[in-house]
This record gives structure tokens, sequence and C-alpha cells, in this order.
């Protein structure tokens, strides 16, 4: 087994500035930074390298102990991760709802416990809140990383026994093995393949091979030189996003990562390493990178909560340098005295002490719904109505019955792949037809409730309605050929579909097909523009009076103009084309002269920026029926 010199390497702290800058740029200014999410891989690939070095060592040298690694990798983790999860759990209770602080309780336990890549994992889905509202998101890379050491070294410690002093082919097999894990959960389920630590361990074990392998190339040779100069193009190719951030990581994290392993393997001494990332200030943000990348993050997760949305420029830029400030402290008098000073024993035993009572305190802040005292809410409830409430539930459960079979096969069960159906009489093909996303769904409880004793149905996926599309071409294709359905209504959450679609496409056209085919087969067909979308979430309009939050429920109608101006001429021109069909301007039902609310009578209409809740169900729902007539028999 390869030892390590034990030698500090400038360079490395270099590698890791500009991994942290490349995350913090991606994170404030993400359409400047396209790829700068793969610094996070640049960061596995160095972890990798470093710690298999030190345990290689040890082995090496006969002197590795358990105890030792993990009370290290104890004082290295935990005091900067504690400053951060405790300023956190203290401003979520002066800045956040009871929702809100209930779910970062749950956040702030799963980071003590390494455990957030799990969390998020479960927590995924169409209607999971914002990543931008989330104060402790980025710890799932530091879950990933942690929980691959908790196994690591034991299996490092068996490997170099059983290969007899060649303990990088464990890592080499398991990387193999992890990085065909990552190919397949890529193209079946990529929510996983970014989140399942053995999908994500590849990264790592790249630079543990580097540790490990017996090779190294003359100190001195063009191969040594050559070797940075290939590694920071491949970093750059994904710092300049060339890749598609949906299906991240695949085999496009191939790059970022054997990028900066080419980086590592050039020595201290290469010259791209000695000349530019050993320089002076980026060894400086390096030392720091580690708490510059906790704190980056709650710091604009907190900014967005406390404005409702988005955070201008120069507001981003003061948060980088408080983000900048907070590390530098954090690092001089929080890590540094912890990890180096005397008595490490007693210093690993009370971080991992204080570390325990942060997971308590975030597992009671969730036990008592957002609420650490009783009777401490500052705030008023104004409405319910959202997904999993009871309200919602009663409304769904009258509503939703399943397909007629007979007409969908595939969709007797509910739900195909990602795509979901269901109808308010069961048995029968339904009369009226709702087809689109979930701007389709949101809709189909409050127009049944309208509609009592019609058939109603709805088929809807997270995809632009198309008859080329996949997911729906044999749907409009069934409803085209049978006769009992009298009227197709078009609903989708069209800003953000046309913003999806690929170059070249022709949306006008594709639409006036889709139409002109419903038409054809003597549908009647409606075509709904959409809600308005806020820049701001709901819980601003339902909750007031925590650390001077105020209630905000509208914005000004120019936004929902922006929104309509990028689809609203080419729906109308497409249904235009059409002889029979309608478009149907519903969402200045929201808006005033020159306002559009999320609330109404004294009740919130959304559940989030863009999707209605029950009450916005009925009362969208209801005024669509009127407008349309009861889409007349």
């Amino acid at each position: 087994m390869r030892a390590s010199t034990g030698t500090y390497r400038p360079d490395i702290d270099g590698l890791r500035a500009l991994a942290v800058v490349s995350v913090v740029a991606y994170h404030n200014f993400p359409k400047t930074a396209h790829g700068g999410f793969t610094g996070v891989d640049i960061f596995f690939v160095i972890s990798g390298f470093l710690i298999t070095s030190h345990i290689a060592e040890g082995l090496d040298r006969e002197s590795f102990s358990f105890a030792d690694f993990y009370g290290r990798r104890v004082r290295r983790i935990f005091p900067a991760l504690l400053a951060v999860l405790a300023v956190c759990l203290l401003a979520g209770s002066l800045i956040l709802d009871p929702s809100e602080y209930r779910s970062l309780g749950l956040h702030s336990a799963a980071g003590a416990g390494f455990l957030s890549n799990f969390q998020l994992w479960s927590e995924a889905g169409y209607f999971d809140e914002g990543a931008e509202f989330k104060p402790l998101l980025h710890l799932w890379s530091l879950a990933v990383e942690e929980q691959f050491y908790i196994c690591w070294p034991i299996l490092l410690w068996l490997g170099a026994r059983v290969f007899a002093g060649r303990g990088w082919w464990t890592a080499a097999i398991l990387a193999i093995a992890s990085f065909a894990l990552n190919l397949y959960l890529a193209s079946v389920d990529p929510v996983a393949d970014f989140y399942f630590v053995f999908a994500r361990i590849w990264e790592l074990l790249i630079g543990a091979v580097l540790a490990l392998v017996p090779w190294e190339a003359p100190a001195g040779g063009r191969l040594k030189q050559a070797l940075p100069i290939l590694g920071l193009a491949l970093i750059v190719a994904g710092l300049e996003g060339i890749y598609n951030t949906q299906s991240f990581p695949g085999w496009r994290a191939l790059a970022p990562t054997l990028g900066a392993a080419l980086v590592i393997a050039g020595g201290p001494r290469a010259f791209v390493n000695a000349r530019l990332f050993s320089g002076r200030w980026l060894v400086a943000i390096g030392r720091i990178s580690y708490p510059l990348y906790l704190w980056h993050w709650p710091l604009i997760a907190f900014a967005r909560i406390w404005t409702g949305g988005e955070v201008g420029p120069p507001a981003r830029w003061a948060l980088i340098a408080l983000a900048v400030v907070l590390s530098q402290l954090t690092y001089v008098y929080v890590e540094r005295p912890i990890r180096f000073g005397e008595r490490r024993g007693r210093n690993a035993a009370l971080a991992a002490l204080a570390m325990a009572g942060v997971a308590a305190v975030g597992i009671t802040a969730y036990a008592r719904g957002g609420l650490l005292f009783p009777n401490g809410s500052l705030v008023k409830i104004v409405n319910a109505g959202d997904i999993g409430s009871p309200e919602y539930a009663r409304a769904e459960e009258a509503a939703s019955r399943p397909c007629f079979a007979a007409l969908f096969p595939p969709f007797q069960h509910g739900v195909v792949g990602a795509l979901v159906c269901r109808q308010t009489i069961e048995g029968e093909p339904p009369e009226i037809a709702f087809i689109g996303d979930s701007h389709a769904d949101h809709l189909f409880p409050g127009v049944a409730a309208a509609l009592p004793g019609r058939n109603i149905g709805v088929y809807f996926a997270s995809a632009m309605p198309s008859l080329d599309g996949p997911l729906f071409a044999s749907v409009f294709r069934a409803v085209a050929a049978e006769p009992r359905v009298k009227t197709v209504v078009l609903a989708a959450f069209w800003s953000d579909r046309v913003r999806r679609l690929p170059p070249g496409a022709d949306f006008q056209a594709e639409m006036r097909d889709l139409i002109g085919f419903l038409g054809a087969s003597g549908k009647t067909v409606y075509v709904i523009d959409d809600v308005p979308s806020f820049a701001f979430r709901p819980s601003r309009c339902k909750y007031s009076g925590r650390a001077g939050v105020a209630a905000l429920c509208d914005e000004a109608i120019g936004a929902f103009d922006q929104q309509l101006s990028t689809f609203a001429p080419r729906l109308k021109a497409a249904t235009a084309a059409v002889p029979g069909a309608r478009f149907v301007d519903l969402g200045r039902g929201l808006c005033a002269a020159t306002r559009c609310s999320m609330a109404a009578d004294g009740k919130v209409l959304y559940r989030d920026g863009n999707h209605l809740n029950i009450n916005g169900s009925m009362r969208i729902g209801a005024r669509l029926v009127e407008t349309t007539a009861g889409f007349s028999r």
C-alpha cells in the first residue's frame, strides 16, 4: 500500500478554493456560474485522496487506530457544523413560521446525524418546497461524505490484508461498482442517483485510488506538467455548464472528478499547481473552504425567506462577504482551537455531545410542530387547505374515482410511470377531460365541485401536453377516438413548459396541431391561460409578526403580464386557427387593475408560488365553469 508523505500541499488548498468559489458563485449567480455545482464533486475527490492517504500511512506504519481516526473526523467536521446549526436554529426561531421551523428542526437533526441526503431524498417530489428556501439543503454532501467514512477505514483495513498490500484494488473495485450504479440510476431515478450514498462514493474513491495506486510520474517529466493542465481543462468544462443539470451526476460528473484527480496527480511542483493553485489568496480561501461552504447557503436561504422571494445582486454580494467573514471567524475561533488544541480526546467527546444536543433541539422543534416552547407562536394562521390538510383530502376524496379502464387500460390503477389519471364517476369515460400538467390537476377538485353529477377526468404529468410527447400521445389518441368524451380542456404551467422546450421547438405549431387534431375528432377544445405565478411563498401571506416579517400576498400585475408574454400570444394564435376552439383568460380573475393576489375573502388560495390549494381550486374552478357556461353538453 502506498503511504502518504505527510507533507502539506498548498496546491490542494488552492483546489479547494476553486471548488468552494464555484459552489458559492453558482448558488448566488446560477445564470453566470452555470456549472458551479460541480465544485462539490471536486471536494469529494480531494477528500477521498487526503483521508485515504492518512489511513494508508497509518496502516503502512502499523500505527492506524480506528478511535484516533474517528476522533480526528469529529474534531475536523463537528465544530464549524455545530456553529452553523446553532445559528440556524436561533435565527429560524425569529424569522420562520411554525411549519418552516418544524422543517428546519427536522433538517437540523438530520444534519447533526449526517442523514441529510436521505431526508432530502424522502422529500423530493413535484410539490416539494423550493430548494432555495431550505437553509440546510447543502448538508446532503457532508452526509454522503461522512457515511462513506464510517465504513471506508474498515474496508481499507480489510482490503490491505486480503490483497496483500494492494489496497488500491479495493478502492478500484468499489469505484467501478458505484459508478455503474450511478449510471443505472441516472436513467431510472435521477433523484436517487443524486442523493444515494452508494451512487456517489465513486467520486471519493477516485481520490482514494489516486492515494493508493503504486505509481508516480517522474517529478520533472512532461507528464507531471501536463496532468494539471488537462485536469484544469476538464474542471473548466464543467464550470462552463456544458452539462444537463437535470441528469447529474451520471457520466457528466466524470469531467470535474477526473479533472480534480489529474490536478492532484501532478504534484505540488507542477507549474499549474505551484504558480496557480499555490497562490496566496487561493490557499487562504482554501483553508476556510469548509466553513465557507457551511455558511454561504443558510445566509442565502434566510435572506430569501425574509424577502419572500429572490434577493438582488447587491444583497447577494453582501451575503458572500458576510459568509467569508463568518468563515474566517469560525476557522480561527471555533475550528482550530478544537481541532488542534490540547486534550483532543476531550474536545472530540464534547463536540459529539454538543452535536447530540443540537439534534435533540431539532427533534423537539419538529415534534412540537415548530414551537420549541408551548404557546410560543407569534404568528396567525390565516387558512389551511394545502396538500396534506384535511380540507384538501376531503375534496380530493370526493372528486377522485378510478379511471375508465376500458378506455385507458394502462391507467386502471391510477398511475403509469409519471402520468396520473382520475375522474369523478367510475365505470364510464369522462365527459370532460382535463389534460396537462399539475396546473390541470389543481383545477380538477374545483371544477368537479362546481359541476356535481358530471363526469370530469384529469390526466396529468410533469411534461408539455403534446401529440408527440411519450407521456401524452396515447392519451390524446384515446380521447379523440372515444365519442363519449365531448370536451377537452388543456391547462399547464405554460411559461415553465415553454422555457424547458429544446432549442428549435415550435410551440405554436405543436399546439396548433394538437388543438386541430382534437377539433377534427369532434371535441370542443378549451385552452386555459394560467394562474399568476408569484415570486414568494404562501407562507408570507399566511403568517406575519416574526422579527418584522410582514404579510405579503400580492405583487404588481406586470409580473403576470411578463409571465403571459412568454406563451399567451402563441397559444391564442394556435387556438384561433382551429374553428370552435376557445382560449380562456382565467388568470386575471386573481388580479385587480394593478395588482395580482394569492388571497381573496380572507383566504389564501395557493399552496406554493404557482399551484392553487383547495380554496383556490374551488374559487378558480367555479370561475372557469361560469366562464365556459358549464362546459355545455
